[in-house]
C-alpha cells in the first residue's frame, strides 16, 4: 500500500515537471522576445540623446522632460489596459499593443523638435503600459506559484540580454549610422521600431491564452495544471470578486508599491541617463555603448541564480531587499574617481536591480487575493511609473545642479528607501507548492 502510494506520488511529480517544462518552452521564448523589443524601444532616447540633443539643441531639463513624459502616459492607461485583458483574449490585446508601441517608436525617425518627441514618448508609454503588468498576470494563469520566482526570472533576464546586446549596436547605429543624409539618432528608432510592428502580428497569431484551449498539451497535462491552479486559488481566503476600490483598500497592496516605486524610480532614471552620465567620464560614443553592457551581461549570469535560490528556500523578502540594497551600493561606487572601480559599480547596480525583480514579482500572488491580483499588479506596476516620471523629470534639474554626482547620491536613496520598507513585507515560505506566512523579524 504504501508501496503503491509512493509510486503514484512520483508519477504525479513527474507528470507536474513535464507539464511545467511544455509551457515553459512554448510560452517563455515569445513572452522573452516581446519584453526584448519592449526594453530597447523604451530606453532607446537615451543612446538617441548622444547624438539627438545636441542636433536639435536640447538641454538636459528638457531631456529629463522627454524621459519623464513616457511615464505619463504610461501611468495613466496601466490599470485600464489590464483591466482590459481580463475581457479579451491575451493574444488580441497584446499583439495591438506591441503593433502600436512600434508604430510610436518607427515614428521618432521624423521628429523635428522638443514637441514631437513629446508626444511621440506619450505614444509609446500609452501601448506598453499593458504589457508588463499583462504577461505578469498571464504568467500567474499559467504557472504554480512556486514556480513563478524562477519563471519571471527567465522573463526578466531578457531585459538584461536586450540591454547588453542593444547598447553597443544602439551606440554604433547613433555614431555611424549616417544613412540617406539621415542622423543615426534618427535610423535607431527605424531600426528598433520596424521588427516591433512584426512582432505584434506574430503575438496576435501565436500566443495560447489559457491552458484549457492548449492543444500541445496532453489532457492529463491540461488537467493537472487546471486543478493546481484552482487549489492555489481556494487557498486564499478571499474568494469574492474583489472590487477596484476593495484592492485599493488593501493595505499590503501599498506597501508592495512603496517597494516598487522607489526600487524602480531608482532603475528608470538611471538607464536612459547612464549613457550620458559616462559621456562626462571622457568616453566616446563606442566605449559608453560597451560599458553599458557591464550591468546586463553581469545581470543575465546573476538572474536566474537568484530567482532559483529564492524558490528553492521559499524566501521573497529578503531576496528582493538585498538586492535592492546592492543596487544602491553600487551608485556610490560610481563616484569613485576610478574607471575600474566605476565599471564595477555599473556591474553591481545591473546584478542588483534586475535580480530583485523574480523574487518581488513572486509576491503579489502570495499577498493578493486572486480576484485583486490583476488589478494589483496594475496599480503596482503603475506606482512605478509615477515614480519613473518624478525621479527622470527630477536628475534633469539635480545633474544640471550639482553634476554626476548629485545624480548618483539621488539614486542611491531611492534604492534605500525602497529597501527599508521591503523590511516590513511579511517573509513567506513556499515548500511543495503551499505559502505559509512567517511573521516580519
Amino acid at each position: 500500500m504504501g508501496k503503491a502510494s509512493e509510486n503514484t506520488g512520483t508519477s504525479v511529480e513527474q507528470l507536474a515537471d513535464r507539464t511545467i517544462q511544455r509551457i515553459k518552452w512554448r510560452i517563455i521564448p515569445l513572452a522573452c522576445c516581446l519584453y526584448f523589443f519592449n526594453g530597447v524601444d523604451r530606453f532607446n532616447v537615451g543612446f538617441a540623446a548622444l547624438g539627438m540633443n545636441k542636433a536639435l539643441h536640447i538641454t538636459s531639463i528638457q531631456f529629463g522632460t522627454i524621459a519623464s513624459m513616457f511615464f505619463v502616459s504610461y501611468f495613466i492607461f496601466q490599470v485600464p489596459s489590464n483591466m482590459v485583458i481580463q475581457r479579451i483574449p491575451v493574444n488580441r490585446w497584446i499583439g495591438f499593443i506591441v503593433f502600436g508601441w512600434g508604430v510610436a517608436t518607427t515614428l521618432m525617425f521624423f521628429v523635428r523638435g522638443v514637441n514631437d518627441l513629446l508626444a511621440c514618448r506619450l505614444l509609446v508609454g500609452i501601448f506598453e503600459a499593458g504589457f508588463f503588468p499583462g504577461m505578469v498576470y498571464y504568467f500567474t494563469r499559467w504557472f504554480p506559484r512556486r514556480v513563478q520566482a524562477k519563471v519571471m526570472a527567465l522573463f526578466m533576464m531578457t531585459n538584461a540580454i536586450s540591454a547588453a546586446i542593444a547598447a553597443p549596436i544602439s551606440a554604433w547605429v547613433v555614431g555611424h549610422a549616417n544613412w540617406l543624409h539621415h542622423e543615426g539618432w534618427r535610423w535607431l528608432f527605424m531600426v528598433e521600431g520596424v521588427p516591433t510592428l512584426l512582432l505584434g502580428i506574430m503575438a496576435w497569431l501565436l500566443i495560447a491564452n489559457t491552458p484549457r484551449d492548449a492543444s500541445w498539451l496532453a489532457p492529463e497535462q491540461r488537467d493537472w495544471l487546471h486543478n493546481e491552479l484552482q487549489q492555489e486559488r481556494k487557498s486564499k481566503e478571499d474568494i469574492a470578486s474583489a472590487s477596484f476600490m476593495k484592492t485599493l483598500g488593501d493595505k499590503m497592496l501599498w506597501r508592495l508599491v512603496g517597494v516598487y516605486i522607489f526600487a524602480q524610480a531608482a532603475s528608470q532614471a538611471a538607464q536612459p541617463w547612464l549613457p550620458g552620465l559616462f559621456k562626462q567620464f571622457a568616453l566616446s560614443t563606442s566605449q559608453i555603448g560597451w560599458a553599458m553592457t557591464v550591468p546586463y551581461i553581469c545581470a543575465a549570469i546573476a538572474m536566474p541564480l537568484w530567482g532559483a535560490h529564492s524558490d528553492k528556500t521559499g524566501e521573497r523578502r529578503y531576496h528582493a531587499g538585498s538586492a535592492i540594497l546592492l543596487a544602491g551600493a553600487a551608485f556610490m561606487l560610481m563616484m569613485v574617481p576610478s574607471m575600474p572601480v566605476r565599471i564595477i559599480g555599473l556591474a553591481l547596480f545591473g546584478i542588483g536591480s534586475l535580480s530583485f525583480w523574480g523574487p518581488y514579482w513572486a509576491l503579489p500572488a502570495m499577498l493578493l487575493s486572486p480576484e485583486s491580483l490583476a488589478i494589483g499588479i496594475a496599480v503596482i506596476n503603475s506606482g512605478s511609473s509615477l515614480g519613473g516620471f518624478i525621479s527622470n523629470f527630477a536628475m534633469g534639474h539635480i545633474i544640471g545642479q550639482y553634476g554626476s554626482a548629485g545624480a548618483f547620491i539621488f539614486e542611491g536613496c531611492l534604492f534605500l528607501i525602497s529597501f527599508l520598507i521591503a523590511l516590513t513585507l511579511p517573509s513567506h515560505n513556499t515548500v511543495n507548492g503551499r505559502a505559509s506566512t512567517v511573521p516580519a523579524r
